[in-house]
Formats: structure tokens, sequence, C-alpha cells
């Protein structure tokens, strides 16, 4: 048996999920939500049209989601804030 072969065929298992009864969608959705709420809290606003056009172009820009650069412009502007 090769150095390979014992890596691979380790009797661990090697993912969490249970392939003979998978989770259904609501139950993985209810699973990633509850993850969540351990560090994160829910944000729901509304804004101008305009205003939610250039978020999107600047994620666009940026290539990261539009609660990655919120959470960074705040980040920012409490630098900002404390550095005065």
């Amino acid at each position: 048996m090769s150095a390979r072969d014992s890596v691979t065929s380790s009797t661990a298992k090697k993912n969490s999920r249970d392939r003979k009864n998978p989770a259904s969608d609501k139950e993985r959705t209810q699973a990633y939500q509850a993850r969540m709420r351990e560090t994160h809290k829910v944000l729901r606003v509304y804004l101008e049209n305009e205003v939610k056009d250039a978020l999107v172009g600047l994620c666009q820009d940026e290539g990261i989601s539009q609660s990655e650069l919120l959470e960074r412009l705040i980040r920012e502007e409490l630098v900002r804030k404390r550095g005065t």
C-alpha cells in the first residue's frame, strides 16, 4: 500500500453530510441561519434606488458581497471617527 492509499483509505468520516439521510433544503437553510445568528445580526434597510444601484456597482467593482462592503465602510468610518 502506497502512502497515497493510506491517506485516501482513511476510515475517518470525510465530511459532515449524511449521504444516507441528507438534510432537506429547508433544514440546511435553518442550520445556516442558526450558525449565522451566533456571530451576526440581521440588518434590513430601505435604500433609494440610486443608492442601491451604486452599492451593487461598488460591490461588483470590488468583487465582494453587499454585506462585506457595508461592514468595511462602517469599520472605516469608526476608525476615522476615533482617529479625530
